[in-house]
């Protein structure tokens, strides 16, 4: 590396730890549900959350696989999910540079995208509690990064290929991917060759389905049902769309802005999508601006008429390649727009300012404050729950919660999981009966769990009554002040022992 891509690399690296700092020691719910799925595969060599019960919950199995080796050398799992966390946000980091100074040469914009991701509120906001979110990131940039060169060889094709499959096993959604590789490569100038990753992936990701279905009984993860609504195509699409359209925008608006306006004017003007997103300015020349420009549009889209309920980790994977997008086109189009130097510089550097200072501002008074909170009350009220349950149940009891990951991390007991991510009766219920519905009438209660954590707005709803024959007796009680960003509402947990009644009437 040249001393000045190590200078600007440094800049961008100590703003993100910077700005990590406030969130160093927080923590979500989920983080713990990888790090279940890793201690078990680490010591009983299957994907499962409660042990000896493989499923396919964790959206993530080359995560997984990555924090059961650290378990396997004795590391503290909640020290090493985070530290592993930083250090792919920061290889993420790295790889925008790279990525966007091949596109656009040695000129400022390497230097912008990268400042830009490095403040990008939502990766620093996943990246500091430990989660995958930042690995995905990583693993599609690497196969972006690849995707420039694919058609040049076959070995190089065949990496590819093997990057993408690798990809998917980071997040299910990289999958989508795949087709739009081909897209791009069938734009792209070379030989048959630039196909061969088609001949890698494939057969990889075939043994994968086979393997993971043979293990777990399921062929995508349960994130899938648990998480997706009704797929139609009518009027709502609309209205969800806004929903990934104002999580991008509150932090990356600018960038987003740029992309939009560089792919109107090189297709009007230029007659060609991709001119002000290459040097070269055409996807024939670079097929990873085709992959790119598709992949930021496409995999919004899918989620949207697929009915996905987007939280802001999912779009992560998209937020790198946007970003690149919208600096080199802004770059570029300001080029355009004038032959002097000076003003070049100083429309990328007012850019770059606009772009972090409203990503900063979200991230100080939208992401912050929330998260702490939630990560208080869930290290004292679920992690404390769990820990009880550890002490005082019995080895074999049965917990059923809405919030799996801290309870099962801590407890040590078998978790009927009523978000369906775990347990595959939940998920198939949750398909035709509310989730609100299934714990408000005891449709769970069929599979006899011996204690209940039930989260809701009102406390003790559930205090000593009986359901379906089943007694109700509270034993801990707290209330979080809520639930992350999107459901700033505090809410009540209440842990009950749950008592048949012999004799009673169902």
């Amino acid at each position: 590396m040249r001393r000045e891509q190590v200078r600007n690399l440094a800049l961008c690296v100590i703003l993100f730890a910077a700005l990590l700092v406030p969130l160093r020691s927080a923590v979500v719910d989920d983080t713990y549900i990888h790090l279940q799925y890793a201690r078990n595969l680490a010591e009983a060599g299957e994907l499962s959350f409660n042990r000896g019960e493989p499923t396919y919950g964790a959206t993530s199995p080359l995560w997984v696989a990555l924090l059961a080796l650290f378990d396997r050398t004795g590391a503290d799992l909640t020290i090493a999910c985070r530290l592993l966390a930083w250090l792919f946000a920061i290889a993420s980091i790295v790889l925008v540079y790279r990525i966007t100074e091949a596109l656009d040469g040695r000129t400022w914009a390497p230097l912008a995208s990268s400042l830009i991701i490095a403040s990008e509120a939502w990766l620093l906001r996943w990246s500091a509690v430990g989660m995958e979110t930042s690995f995905a990131a990583f693993m599609i940039l690497l196969a972006i990064d690849l995707s420039r060169s694919a058609a040049r060889s076959s070995a190089r094709s065949a990496l590819f290929g093997l990057v993408l499959f690798l990809g998917v096993l980071s997040r299910p959604e990289t999958l989508l991917m795949a087709p739009l590789a081909v897209i791009a490569m069938l734009f792209a100038n070379g030989t048959g060759r630039r196909f061969i990753f088609v001949a890698v992936f494939v057969p990889l990701f075939a043994v994968w389905l086979y393997l993971i279905h043979r293990h777990t009984g399921s062929f995508f993860p349960l994130t899938a049902g648990a998480k997706q609504g009704r797929f139609m195509l009518s009027a709502a699409i609309l209205r969800r769309a806004v929903i990934p359209a104002k999580i991008m925008g509150a932090t990356i608006a600018l960038p987003w802005l740029a992309l939009v306006a560089g792919l109107v004017a090189g297709a009007f003007r230029r007659r060609s999508i991709g001119f002000f997103f290459s040097e070269r300015g055409g996807v024939r020349e670079e097929p990873a601006v085709l992959l790119m420009l598709l992949w930021v549009f496409a995999l919004p889209a899918a989620y949207v008429v697929l009915d996905f309920q987007v939280l802001s980790r999912y779009l992560v994977p998209v937020i790198p390649a946007a970003v690149v997008l919208g600096t080199v086109a802004w770059r570029r189009i300001a080029a355009q727009l004038s032959q002097g130097a000076a003003w070049r510089r100083a429309a990328i550097v007012i850019f770059v300012a606009c772009a972090v200072t409203q990503s900063v501002l979200v991230y100080e008074m939208v992401v912050v404050p929330p998260t702490l909170a939630f990560s208080r009350s869930l290290e004292t009220l679920l992690a404390g729950m769990g820990k009880w349950l550890d002490r005082n149940s019995p080895a074999d009891a049965l917990v059923a919660s809405p919030d799996i990951g801290a309870v099962g991390w801590y407890s040590r007991r078998r978790i009927l999981d009523l978000g369906g991510l775990v347990t595959p009766e939940i998920n198939r219920m949750r398909k035709k009966i509310d989730a609100d519905r299934i714990i408000e009438e005891g449709l769970y209660l069929r599979f006899g769990p011996d204690y209940l954590i039930d989260r809701s707005e009102f406390s003790a709803r559930f205090a000593y009554k009986v359901i379906n024959g089943v007694h109700f007796e509270p034993l801990m009680r707290g209330e979080a002040p809520n639930l992350g960003i999107r459901k700033p509402m505090p809410v009540v947990y209440v842990l009950y022992r749950l008592d048949k009644i012999e004799g009673a009437v169902h």
